[in-house]
């Protein structure tokens, strides 16, 4: 009868705990560099969309064209929030907030007309 060498419960112990530390913080970064790519993608589309936002403002610039502006981009897939406040030289301050798709925190962008 032939002898197999085995492995100790120690060493299974072992081999499972550093597999029980490396596949999951694999598979994590692994979801960070797949969903990265959509947030860039986001993000770039909540910029491009405060541009849009602040384009369609006709010069000189009333807090009646700011009411009036657009709640949602024409693609609806940006939301705008915002809060104007009148500055001591008769300007006027804009706090614009936009929302996109994904739950990722609002994109602020500041303008004084």
């Amino acid at each position: 009868m032939k002898k197999f060498s085995g492995h100790t419960l120690v060493e299974v112990l072992m081999a499972l705990f550093v597999l029980g530390i490396v596949v999951p913080t694999s598979l994590s970064a692994l979801g960070n560099v797949l969903t990265a790519n959509l947030k860039v993608r986001e993000n770039a589309y909540m910029i491009s969309s405060a541009e849009w936002w602040f384009g369609r403002l006709t010069f000189p610039v009333s807090k009646a064209d700011i009411d009036a502006a657009p709640r949602i981009d024409e693609h609806e897939k940006a939301s705008f929030d915002w809060d104007t406040e009148n500055l001591d030289n008769g300007a006027i301050l804009v706090k614009l907030r936009v929302y996109g798709l994904f739950s990722a925190p609002p994109f602020s962008v500041s303008r004084i007309f």
